[in-house]
């Protein structure tokens, strides 16, 4: 997602600042591979790091070798069956007929997406990360 600051070296000046051990970090990007990278630079430094934007979770949750629980997408808290949470009927007259549309929540019930890190209180470090979804 162009026109920010570089997140790496944002990072690199909060982990100067930040004094907790515990810090847990949402990673607001457009690809998976930006997500990933994130998550190796923060890898050690951070107790965990959770990707979002795409609004559908990916199974990828793991510890990374220095200790911080990492997932690529988080997912979404929204209606489901939709698409990102809108009615998926508008989303495809939108793609179909490249028209300006207006965008309306999806009238379906909900689902909430999410992970449980444990970490150990001593110095931050996940010991485990659970995909969740109800």
């Amino acid at each position: 997602m162009d026109g920010f600051d570089d997140p790496f070296a944002e990072f690199d000046r909060l982990d100067k600042q930040i004094q907790t051990p515990h810090r847990f970090f949402d990673f607001h990007a457009e690809a998976t591979s930006e997500k990933v990278a994130f998550g190796f630079h923060a890898d050690g430094r951070a107790s965990a790091v959770v990707g979002t934007h795409t609004h559908i979770q990916t199974a990828d949750e793991k510890i990374l070798p220095g200790g911080t629980a990492y997932i690529t997408d988080v997912g979404m808290c929204g209606p489901f069956p939709s698409v990102i949470g809108m009615d998926h009927r508008i989303i495809l007259q939108k793609f179909r007929t490249s028209m300006p549309t207006r965008f309306e929540v999806a009238d379906q019930p909900g689902v909430i997406c999410g992970v449980v890190v444990d970490v150990k209180v001593s110095d931050g470090q996940a010991v485990r990360i659970e995909r969740i979804q109800r």
